[in-house]
């Protein structure tokens, strides 16, 4: 008898323990959907937190979930602010799954592509980021390169060109692949028509060879949602 009523009062203290919560340092993050070159909120981005119990970090067979799950969309405004107090107990883990099956632009309507949008994020307790969820809206364009100025038959022409609304953070410099050389002095692509493109900020670096001088200048295209696009590269 003694014994069990030492035992007793022992095993709740530890129950007692590991549900203690860290008030002091909540985890926290904010979710931001939008199309990224103007700004359009999206709202009905879903997402669920879950709280899991595992002594092994990242290996996803030892996960035991518990009954904790916390879910939202984001608003209105494309946005959503999370803050929660984790388990003191460092054996309790929090990961975030996104839904986007039912998502709404704030006024654009017809079809898109998400840009490496997260799906399965482990939740950091310590520096947690905030979420971009990117849209981009789909387009067509009408590409046409014309030599406007030639000097002769030697003329060349090539070019670089990525959607900074879909690659925010390239740079021309890290971009090994230009373009085929685009020779002489006629019209050097016509109606080449592409119908499945993103819309955005196009940019082109376009390097020009004419009487032995090379050129090197950037133009920006904004390729408009749900229109065709004249692009017509200049030179």
């Amino acid at each position: 008898m003694k014994l069990l009523f030492f035992l007793l009062p022992f095993s709740l203290l530890v129950f007692s323990a590991c549900k203690k919560l860290d008030k002091d340092n909540p985890i926290e993050f904010k979710i931001k959907a939008h199309i990224p070159y103007n700004d359009e909120p999206i709202s009905g981005v879903k997402y669920t937190i879950r709280e899991y119990r595992s002594k092994k970090e990242l290996i996803l067979s030892d996960i035991e979930y518990t009954d904790f799950k916390l879910e939202g969309y984001t608003n209105a405004s494309g946005e959503a602010v999370i803050s929660f107090p984790p388990k003191k107990n460092m054996n309790y883990r929090y990961d975030i799954t996104f839904d986007y099956s039912n998502l709404q632009f704030a006024s654009y309507s017809g079809s898109y592509s998400l840009i490496r949008v997260p799906t399965y994020v482990p939740l950091s307790r310590n520096d947690q980021q905030d979420f971009e969820i990117r849209a981009l809206p789909h387009c067509s364009i009408h590409f046409k390169i014309e030599n406007e100025n030639c000097f002769d038959a030697n003329d060349k022409m090539r070019f670089k060109t990525f959607n900074m609304d879909e690659f925010p953070n390239q740079s021309f410099q890290y971009m090994l692949d230009w373009s085929n050389d685009f020779t002489g002095c006629a019209i050097n692509l016509e109606n080449t028509t592409n119908n499945d493109m993103l819309s955005g900020r196009k940019l082109y670096q376009i390097e020009v060879t004419r009487n032995g001088q090379v050129t090197t200048y950037i133009d920006t295209f904004f390729l408009q949602p749900g229109i065709m696009n004249e692009v017509f590269l200049e030179y």
